[in-house]
Formats: structure tokens, C-alpha cells, sequence
């Protein structure tokens, strides 16, 4: 009998011990993580104990250039008999033929564009091995969860793979409390960087891991550009890879993020602003929120509160939130102009000033460039803006630099906000309706802004 010799490193041995349900396996660039899971999941196929494994990520596709591949380079370096290994690509699913344990592949999406999350055949899986999990919805996750069930074993894992998301992302909030980093850009001041710490829970594991911990399987090369990120004299310096890609601090937004530089101002002080308010309307239902955001501008001054963010209103039950929440009936809203049946539905039920957005060629860009040359100023009670704030990003290009296309997620406010007020200075500049006139009020306000 042909006795098989694994090698994993140290940093990765308490997967093997632990009997927590949840590993999460992330970090820094380089560390070994995708090489570690599988070659566990190569160790776990070939040993004689029952074992359902799969591979999972966002998109089903996107397995084959990443898990599958790797896997396939596994089982070649391995002193295996591929003959044992009975691969269907289309597929991407393996059986140990010796064992009769199995890999599958799933995906929460089939193809890019489609959102469902239909996971099915997963009764029976012993170990998920869940790719770029910050990818991933957390209700979808949590469907997953449910969803996986086995009388075979005793302690099924789920491990998350993933680099650092940003602070508000789900991931953080729900298994890890943060500590400010204590580090500096090249001139000596501090940054917005922090350290994630578990939260004490025995059913979630958590690897922390850096190319320091894989440093003796890496070329000088890559491990001298890792270090010139860090480097205020290198002409590779860049203060974000070096602190997130490399070193796997947790930023305060994402990477490429939109909208930068808003300032807190309180619910009251928005309120005693003396300028017209007008509001923006992105509709949703079950998956995506309703966004109700109320704006006033003045002078180059855009001042943000959010009113609703919601799921599963239906307009009617919509319209009496707005009521309650003392939207008036002739407020000059704003709304997606993809939903003329919705907007009909709210002016028959009273809104009677709801119009639908002027949305013409290239107004999402149009829309975001208005709103980055404002002062912008936001509501301290405006949860979810802010949150967005941070998270809504323009799409990263193969070297992880922002291009000039925003990503179509954490963008329901802000849309809201982009129709309201595009639309507003439209309106505004075709002279079509004017504005209340300046109260005596207006140098105190902006002597307040100023103080701001």
C-alpha cells in the first residue's frame, strides 16, 4: 500500500483540530490560503472517512480558472494515480475512485447578471471551501448555511476564503470587533487602517494570514515589490496595497471607493437650514431597498439626510411610511424614471409632485461627477448614506487600479440621491419653476457651515 505524504504549513495546522462549523482563512496577498484549502480538500477526498466536498463562489464560472484549477494542480504534483481521479470539467466535480468521495462545484450565480441564489445538492456536503467570500450576500451565505446538512459526520466545515473587505462589510461586523491600526501615511500622519479581532465565539475559527507566512515558497522578486508598497521612497509606494493587499488591515471603505470627504452634520442642523428641500427615489422590493433621500442645496453645498431604506414596501405601504415619516404630499421628489408604474401609483396616492428622473445618456457618470464637485454634507442619522459612502466603488482593472464604471451594488441611496438632485439642477436651469426666496437667515447658516 502506497503510504501518501502531505505537507501543510504551521499557520493553517488548527483546521485539523478545530471543531468550529465556521473557518475563515483571509488576510493579506500571498499567503498560501488557496494552496492550503486545496490541498486539504485533496488530503480529505483520499482518506477512507465519508467526504462531500465543494467548491463555491459567487459566480459558477469563475471556480474554473481559480479552486478547480488549483485543485487539478494538487492532484499533478501529488505522487497520485490520476487514473484515481475521475474528472468531469463541464461540471467541475472529481470521485476518488479508491474512496468514492466527491468535489463538486456551485455557484450562488450561474452567470454574471443573474442574483439568484439557488443552491441545490447539497444535502450530504461534509466541507464548502467558499472562494472570495466577501463576494457574497450575507443572506445568500445564509441560505447556504441552512442548506447544508449531513447524518455522515459530526462536524461539517465551512471555510471562507477572502481578502480584507472594508469595515462595514457584513463579514467584519458579524464576526470581528476592530482596533485602530496605529499606522501613518509617508508623511507621518495617522490612517484610517484597522486590526480585526475575533469575536468570541467556539464555532468560528479565524486565520489571519500574510505572505510573511508563506515567505519561504516566494521569489525574492515578489517579496522585494510586496515591501517597496511600503517604501515612501519607492516608486512603487501606494499607501492602500501595503496596508490591505499586503498586510491585511481592514480599510474604512473600499478600494476605488466613489465618493469621499462628506462632513457629519446633525438631523437638526439639516432641518434649520433654510434652503428648499427636494428628494430622490430609488424603488426596490424584495432583494434591493427602497431609498427615500430628502436634499437641500445652496451655493455649491449639498446637504444629504436619509428618510427610508427599506425592503419589501410595496408603493401603498410606501406611501403611508412617507406620510408618517411627514414627507409632505407636494414634495418635489425625484424618482428611477425605469418605474413609470410605480411613479403613477405614488401621485395617485397623494404625492401628486413625484416626477420621474431625467435620466438621459451617460447620467450615471453625469450624475456622480455633479455630486464629487459639491461640498457634500450628510446627516449623522443617515445610516445607511454613510455606509455607502464607503462601499460604493468604481470597478478595479486587472492591476487593482479604479476604473471610470461604478460598480452596480451599496449604490440604492446614493442613486437616490444622483436622481434627486441631477434632476433638480436640470429643472433649476431650465428655469421651469423657482426657488423660495433667501431668508435673512442665510449668512448665520453659512457662518454655521463654516464652523462645520
Amino acid at each position: 500500500m502506497v503510504e501518501h505524504r502531505f505537507k501543510f504549513s504551521k499557520v493553517y495546522q488548527a483546521v485539523f483540530k478545530t471543531l468550529a462549523r465556521y473557518i475563515h482563512i483571509w488576510g493579506g496577498r500571498a499567503a498560501g490560503r488557496s494552496y492550503f484549502v486545496t490541498s486539504y480538500f485533496l488530503f480529505l477526498i483520499t482518506q477512507p472517512k465519508y467526504f462531500r466536498g465543494a467548491f463555491l463562489r459567487h459566480v459558477f464560472g469563475d471556480i474554473r480558472s481559480s479552486l478547480w484549477q488549483d485543485f487539478k494542480d494538487r492532484v499533478e504534483e501529488s505522487d497520485f494515480d490520476e487514473n484515481d481521479f475521475e474528472f468531469n470539467e463541464s461540471q467541475m466535480t472529481v470521485r476518488y475512485k479508491p474512496t468514492g468521495n466527491t468535489i463538486i462545484s456551485k455557484g450562488f450565480k450561474k452567470s454574471a447578471g443573474n442574483r439568484s441564489a439557488k443552491l441545490k445538492s447539497l444535502a450530504g456536503i461534509t466541507h464548502v471551501a467558499c472562494e472570495e467570500a466577501d463576494e457574497n450576500y450575507e443572506e445568500d451565505v445564509n441560505k447556504l448555511d441552512d442548506s447544508i446538512r449531513t447524518d455522515k459526520i459530526d462536524d461539517i466545515q465551512i471555510i471562507f476564503l477572502y481578502n480584507p473587505p472594508s469595515r462595514n462589510h457584513w463579514l467584519i461586523k458579524r464576526y470581528y470587533n476592530l482596533v485602530d491600526a496605529e499606522v501613518f501615511d509617508r508623511d507621518g500622519n495617522p490612517v484610517p487602517y484597522y486590526r480585526a479581532i475575533p469575536k468570541e465565539n467556539p464555532n468560528i475559527l479565524c486565520i489571519h494570514s500574510t505572505y510573511r507566512d508563506n515567505i519561504k515558497n516566494l521569489n525574492r522578486k515578489s517579496i522585494e515589490k510586496y515591501q517597496a508598497y511600503g517604501d515612501p521612497d519607492s516608486q512603487f509606494y501606494n499607501e492602500e496595497a501595503w496596508f490591505v493587499d499586503i498586510n491585511g488591515l481592514v480599510s474604512e471603505g473600499a478600494r476605488g471607493r466613489i465618493y469621499r470627504g462628506f462632513k457629519h452634520i446633525s438631523l437638526e442642523f439639516f432641518r434649520s437650514l433654510p434652503y428648499p428641500s427636494f428628494y430622490g427615489l430609488d424603488f426596490g422590493y424584495s432583494e434591493d431597498p427602497v431609498a427615500l433621500v430628502e436634499m437641500k442645496e445652496h451655493n455649491g453645498r449639498l446637504f444629504w439626510h436619509q428618510v427610508i431604506y427599506e425592503t419589501g414596501l410595496t408603493n401603498p405601504a410606501l406611501a403611508k411610511k412617507m406620510r408618517a415619516l411627514s414627507v409632505p404630499k407636494n414634495a418635489l421628489i425625484f424618482a428611477d424614471n425605469a418605474e413609470a408604474k410605480s411613479i403613477d401609483e405614488l401621485k395617485d396616492l397623494g404625492f401628486y409632485q413625484i416626477k420621474p428622473a431625467d435620466k438621459g445618456p451617460d447620467s450615471v457618470l453625469y450624475g456622480i461627477k455633479a455630486i464629487i464637485a459639491c461640498e457634500n454634507y450628510m446627516t449623522d442619522t443617515s445610516t445607511e448614506l454613510w455606509e455607502e459612502n464607503q462601499e460604493y466603488k468604481w470597478q478595479l482593472d486587472e492591476n487593482g487600479q479604479p476604473t471610470n464604471v461604478p460598480v452596480d451594488k451599496n449604490n440604492h441611496a446614493k442613486d437616490a440621491g444622483r436622481y434627486g438632485y441631477t434632476t433638480y439642477k436640470k429643472i433649476r436651469r431650465r428655469k421651469k419653476f423657482t426657488t423660495a426666496s433667501p431668508s435673512k437667515e442665510h449668512n448665520g447658516s453659512d457662518d454655521l457651515l463654516n464652523a462645520v
